[in-house]
């Protein structure tokens, strides 16, 4: 890749080009022809990335990069306008990331960085991160679109962007309805996203706010045996009228000043933040009179920010310092529902303070060709865990580490090569700090995560690229380990304390431009994910994973298509999921002031699972009762068409 990594002018969340291979950079324009429903969808773009949503529209994914099944945002740190997105101690699961508040319109780039090899990351970014960076960058002015589609969507956006404005100026609205594409898969959702831009002299300041709240079903998933039986069908929905409800209100302050051989870049951020799920996936397995289900509920404020000094001591070497810190109070409950959802068990309600910081230091040298950054950063935390069920279990505490980073990188107009290495960090709960009773026949601290302590992720990279004419194709190899492996399990609702685990991987990938309004991109990534002392496989981690991407842009028409492939991969008690493959594909037509779109999923209309998952359930009570696991599907999205019409006013 190139040393350019701005995607808004004189961007703030990214302004360091970290040296290492697994960095992708997914222009304004690139998302723009890219098929997509949500902002979700256009985290596709980055190659090796799988996501998974076994909700519907509006709750959080489940991702997997690089050997990590990350859940809901474990071991993915995301970042929207340089803000942290991943949500501490989350009662659904710990770095819960959920981009639902983001209207895509205003998303003007990503920046991809795979492995803890950049120091301005922390908590979370042990198999990678993600900025998503805001602006209107293209088709500037005020426009409005209606989406209508053949789930019975209904999306109507509004943009509004002075043409004579900074690309970081915009205000956008969004309101959707979507019944789903299956039973109980509906979601509605209203969002407000805006941004300005301040100069005076060598500050800049960029203003930001959203405003969301939408409600989401939750369909649970199928076991493939009751479906074969005919009790279900792929698209039913098990548990019957669940769902759920997320609300968010968020403001950020982001600044940069620049003067001589001094840069400092800072955000500020303060937010509110409500979730609300009602789910089951084991039926009536563990309670025959009441069923299995369980409503979590989450509020939390927080608030933060970072800064970061840059001063160049010469010009071939700088210094590279900051901090960042961050405040969550947070209240969370868990209770077990009958079908009438009426409380008949208290299973969590917990008050937490979680204040943490970052600092990190180091120096990036530039000479011709080479860069290289090498420096290290130290996270802590201190938590105060208030047990509203039992005082006694109420506990606090501190827990900090320092992890050493670094990369080196050779490029130049036809060749590149770069190696990195350094450690990664992903906190513990706020739960993890209260004193548990044993359960499962276990003790409390290996079934419900382990004892307060950080999990680390120690990373090597070693890739590089060839350029020759129209065509760019590279290679790069990875290698993880985790000393003490933590796993959430979506069943139980808890984490699994495991032992070791270490990730070996290979990313390949191949561009082409044959045409100058047609661009080709293919990629592959292959994993072997196992624990270091059992050598089981690491379950729900893909082991083959590959993306193919088509855009031509060509006068008034548009087009973009994107293949994905998923390889079988290794599900917990030695079950393996089946592969699956999808193409999606969108089209456009501009002529004076409107433009009309068609996007289709799944344009071959196969059937394919988006997970699959192995545990025990019992749903057809007319059956005998068995703990014997069975496998799990989320069926992934059939044939569908949505049709728009964009105009400018």
């Amino acid at each position: 890749m190139g040393d350019e990594t701005i995607i808004v002018e004189d961007t703030d969340a990214t302004p360091t080009d970290t040296p290492s291979a697994g960095v992708r950079v997914v222009t304004a324009r690139e998302l723009e022809l890219t098929p997509h429903k949500n902002t979700d969808d256009l985290l596709r773009t980055v190659p090796g990335l799988y996501m998974s949503q076994h909700g519907s529209e509006g709750k959080g994914q489940q991702f997997f990069l690089r050997g990590f099944d990350a859940v809901h945002g474990s071991d993915i740190s995301i970042r929207v306008a340089g803000i942290p997105i991943n949500e501490m101690s989350n009662v659904h699961g710990q770095g819960y990331a959920d981009l639902g508040f983001v209207v895509p319109e205003a998303v003007a780039g990503i920046v991809a960085r795979k492995g803890p090899f950049d120091l301005e990351h922390g908590w979370f970014a042990t198999a990678g991160s993600i900025d998503l960076e805001l602006g209107i960058v293209e088709n500037r002015g005020t426009r409005v679109g209606y989406e209508i589609g053949t789930t019975n969507r209904h999306r109507l956006v509004a943009v509004a962007a002075p043409e004579d404005g900074p690309a970081a100026q915009f205000i956008t609205a969004s309101v959707l309805r979507d019944s789903g594409y299956g039973e109980n898969r509906g979601t509605e959702q209203a969002s407000v996203l805006g941004q300005t831009e301040l100069r005076t002299g060598a500050v800049k300041l960029r203003p930001m706010f959203a405003i969301s709240t939408g409600t989401f079903g939750e369909p649970g998933v199928t076991a493939i045996n009751d479906i074969t039986s005919g009790f279900y069908d792929r698209l039913d929905s098990p548990p019957g009228d669940r769902g759920g409800e997320t609300s968010r209100v968020l403001s950020g302050l982001g600044a940069t000043w620049r003067e001589g051989d001094d840069e400092i870049v800072g955000t500020a951020y303060l937010g509110w933040r409500s979730l609300r799920i009602e789910e089951n996936f084991t039926g009536y397995l563990y309670s025959a009179e009441h069923g299995d289900a369980r409503l979590q509920q989450q509020r939390a404020v927080t608030g933060g920010g970072h800064i970061a000094w840059r001063h160049r001591f010469t010009d071939s070497i700088r210094l590279l310092t900051g901090v960042d810190v961050a405040h969550d109070q947070i209240m969370q409950g868990e209770d077990l529902v009958t079908d009438t959802n009426v409380v008949w068990m208290q299973s969590r309600l917990l008050d937490a303070a979680t204040s943490s910081g970052g600092v990190w230091a180091g120096l990036e040298w530039k000479r011709g060709p080479w860069t290289a950054t090498a420096g290290a950063r130290g996270d802590a935390m201190f938590v105060d865990a208030n047990d509203q069920l039992d005082a006694n279990r109420s506990g606090s505490g501190a827990i900090g580490l320092v992890t050493p980073r670094g990369a080196i990188a050779y490029r130049d107009e036809r060749f590149s090569v770069s190696f990195g290495a350094g450690r990664g960090v992903r906190p513990p709960e706020a739960r993890a700090f209260t004193r548990r009773e044993s359960r499962e026949n276990m003790d409390a601290t290996v079934y419900d995560g382990g004892d307060a302590e950080i999990t680390s992720a120690t990373a090597l990279e070693l890739g590089g690229d060839v350029h020759l004419g129209p065509v760019r194709f590279g290679a790069t190899g990875f290698a993880t380990w985790i000393e003490r492996e933590s796993v959430f399990d979506h069943v139980s609702g808890v984490n699994a304390l495991m032992d070791g685990s270490r990730r070996l991987g290979t990313e390949l990938f191949i561009e082409a431009r044959p045409l100058e309004w047609l661009a080709v991109r293919a990629d592959a990534t292959l994993v072997d994910a196992r624990y270091v002392v059992t050598q089981n496989p690491v379950p729900g981690a893909p082991r083959a994973l590959g993306t193919v991407e088509v855009r031509a842009d060509r006068g008034p028409f548009t087009a973009g298509v994107a293949g994905r492939f998923l390889g079988p991969r290794p599900l917990l008690n030695g079950a393996t999921a089946a592969s699956a493959s999808v193409v999606d594909a969108l089209g456009t037509y501009t002529r004076g002031r409107y433009r009309v779109s068609l996007q289709i999923d799944n344009v071959l209309g196969l059937d394919w699972n988006e997970g699959e998952y192995h545990f025990a359930s019992y749903w057809d009570t007319s059956t005998p009762r068995s703990e014997i696991p069975r496998v799990h599907i989320s069926p992934g999205r059939p044939f569908g068409v949505r049709a728009g019409l964009t105009v400018e006013l």
